[in-house]
């Protein structure tokens, strides 16, 4: 019996000590336990589900952004713990985080309502047809696609692929320019503007290719995107450069740019002319922004938030609007 009572003891302790260290495993936030299954967060849908919802087309979705759009509306989300929507360009929301999980934004689904009001209406959405003034003709006139009213625009993502550009204080300037162009773009696109990003993704595009494009799709303004890198440490702020040979043509562009720039807070270091590549092979007004010093502490730290990257990309689409409307 004694001998029977002690190996029941020890089992038990066994089992104990078992189930405590099972409880150490690390727990990993944003992944549920079982199965490792990706864990979306509660109280929201997917974009793609928030377009059915809404009737919109989802157009992009990807881990920093996605587009709905039907032929009045268009409906921008970014990955923000501030939860805001643009519709038509305008802001929404602000109802709760916008997350990523595996490359797939996912929004509160308390932003339907608020985007559902602020969304243009149009006859053909009514559910009660029209009576027809002859049996012939019964079936509804196309529904006119609404065309971009501005542009062609060019905006170029610096660098990129195999070549990285500047590479300070932990920041990587092909991802933080690639970041703000395609927030720039959608922003745009958002309030009517054609635009045509030199490059999308992590590729190396040849300089004489990204002028090119201006030319090729008869842009009516070339805005080239950077960060900044010097030996001065101290050297902080943005930077404007225009083509050398026609500083001119430029002055306009430039002059929108630096004062919404301003207006985010960061010091101007003033518009200086160059012979940049991509400046001087392009016929249309071009700028190249250099939105901060990655070399310095303060700028890097700044310009590693995707908050202050969408703050930047905001201006610079602010500029170029208010230059094609003036």
């Amino acid at each position: 019996m004694k001998r029977t009572a002690a190996y029941c003891l020890v089992t038990v302790l066994a089992g104990v000590v078992a189930i405590s260290l099972g409880g150490c495993t690390e727990a990993h936030p944003g992944v549920v336990a079982s199965g490792d299954m990706p864990f979306t967060p509660s109280g929201t849908v997917s974009a793609a589900e928030m377009g059915r919802r809404l009737g919109l087309m989802l157009q992009r979705n990807s881990g920093h952004s996605a587009a709905l759009r039907n032929q009045f509306n268009s409906v921008v989300f970014f990955a923000d713990p501030g939860g805001v929507a643009y519709v038509n360009g305008a802001p929404v929301g602000q109802k709760g985080g916008i997350v990523a999980v595996n490359n797939t934004l996912y929004v509160p689904q308390s932003l339907e309502q608020d985007i559902r009001l602020a969304m243009r209406t149009h006859r053909t959405y009514t559910t009660t047809p029209r009576r027809s003034v002859s049996p012939r003709h019964s079936s509804p006139p196309p529904v006119k696609k609404v065309a971009m009213r501005y542009g062609p625009v060019v905006i170029d993502a610096g660098h990129g692929g195999r070549d990285p550009g500047a590479g300070h204080n932990g920041c990587t300037e092909k991802e933080i320019v690639l970041y703000v162009a395609m927030q720039t773009a959608e922003m745009l696109r958002a309030s009517g503007v054609e635009v045509h990003l030199t490059r999308s993704s992590d590729e190396f595009i040849e300089l004489n290719d990204r002028a090119a494009l201006a030319d090729r799709v008869n842009a009516k303004l070339f805005v080239s995107i950077h960060c900044d890198a010097a030996a001065n440490r101290s050297a902080r702020g943005f930077t404007i450069y225009t083509p050398k040979t026609r500083v001119g043509q430029t002055q306009a562009l430039a002059s929108a740019i630096e004062k919404t720039m301003s207006a985010t807070g960061q010091p101007s270091r003033g518009v200086r002319a160059a012979g940049y590549r991509v400046l001087l092979r392009t016929s249309c007004p071009a700028v190249l922004l250099e939105l901060g010093f990655l070399t310095n502490s303060y700028d890097a730290k700044l310009l590693s938030r995707s908050s202050h990257q969408r703050t930047l990309a905001r201006a610079t689409a602010d500029a170029i609007t208010a230059y094609l409307t003036r």
